[in-house]
């Protein structure tokens, strides 16, 4: 009964509704099948970024002296239970080279710089001293020259001050000597500080050597057992300041989806294969043939894909000017909502320069 009373209300229904009403759903219809999404990788920029010119970069150890051990988790764990907790500064020698090598990793992965470790790169001292002078502009340049970089990174100071006491005695003022049947069950509270200093010295002679003081705090709390070993503590405080460093002087890339348009004309898509293999600019090339079809409509699509290829090729200047042609040609909510998209991003690049020209 009930779909016979539909099919009544349906025959009654004026035909020029209904062929109107056709018309809006076959054109909803194909729009949303013509637009599609892909997976991009956005660079976001650095805070502090080195000069063009600087390309690759050697990476070498400078903080190493007779103060670094590489200290065990058995003698860490000694300490905290001898002495009733831990509340020192340590230099660790894993932590330190910890440091060298996610700082290179995230370098290289940035796309931006080309990155070489050395062999024997700790440059040991005689010193003590938390920081030391300048490397000479001559040891500098005999390392460019071997390893043929146009800079150094030197880490030239880490240190770790670890407080680890037991829950149980935040509160009293007695001095604890011995903590009589330490185990996993005991509640224990980890504060870690990672302090490092890193300076880089190019071999230009107009160029002064930049320095960056990195501070980085972490906590842990709950279970001995559950924690991370004391020793996992320290080597954490070198990846905390590698990562920390390497995301002031290059660019973080981050996961986005993006909106594209398939307009079923076998020349113009082309394209999409080349950017599902990251070459937009070829895209771009194969959709520039097309921006000036007659078709409104397809034009709309070409000038919506042509925003795109400009984004991920680095003009957002160039990509807003495409986007406003094609709500111009055919205006929807998807491309107001992208062109918003690229406004907000081009507002953000204006402040990171701004703030890099105050610092």
């Amino acid at each position: 009964m009930i779909h016979l009373t539909k099919i009544r209300y349906f025959g009654n229904f004026p035909i020029l509704n209904f062929l109107c009403f056709s018309l809006f759903a076959l054109v909803i219809f194909n729009s949303c099948i013509s637009l599609r999404s892909i997976d991009v990788q956005i660079a976001k920029k650095e805070p502090f970024p080195l000069p063009e010119n600087i390309q690759s970069i050697a990476i070498i150890n400078h903080a190493m002296h007779s103060g670094f051990s590489n200290y065990s988790n058995d003698s860490l764990v000694s300490l905290f239970s001898r002495y009733g907790g831990v509340n020192s500064q340590f230099r660790d020698s894993m932590a330190a080279d910890t440091a060298i090598q996610v700082i290179a990793k995230v370098l290289y992965e940035s796309e931006r710089y080309d990155v070489v470790i050395p062999l024997y790169r700790n440059i040991l001292r005689n010193d003590t001293l938390p920081l030391t002078e300048q490397l000479q502009s001559s040891f500098i340049e005999g390392i460019c020259n071997d390893f043929h970089t146009d800079a150094v990174l030197v880490l030239e100071s880490i240190e770790e001050s670890l407080d680890a006491l037991p829950v149980s005695y935040f509160h009293t003022e007695i001095p604890v000597k011995y903590i009589p049947g330490l185990n996993e069950l005991t509640k224990v509270s980890f504060k870690a500080s990672y302090n490092s200093v890193w300076r880089i010295y190019t071999v230009c002679d107009s160029c002064d050597i930049k320095q960056y003081n990195i501070e980085v705090t972490k906590s842990w709390r709950g279970n001995f057992g559950n924690l991370p070993k004391l020793k996992e503590v320290l080597i954490d405080g070198g990846t905390a300041s590698g990562m920390r460093f390497a995301k002031y002087i290059s660019p973080v890339w981050e996961n986005y989806f993006r909106n594209y348009f398939v307009t079923y004309n076998k020349q113009i898509d082309a394209a999409i294969p080349l950017i599902f293999n990251n070459k937009w600019e070829e895209a771009a090339a194969v959709w520039s043939k097309y921006s000036a079809i007659p078709s409104e409509s397809i034009r709309s699509k070409v000038e919506f894909n042509l925003a795109l290829a400009s984004e991920m090729n680095g003009n957002l200047d160039l990509a807003i000017e495409w986007c406003g042609k094609s709500l111009q040609s055919a205006w929807s909510y998807d491309k107001m909502a992208y062109l918003n998209t690229l406004e907000q991003r081009q507002k953000e690049s204006e402040t990171d320069v701004a703030k890099r020209a105050f610092y």
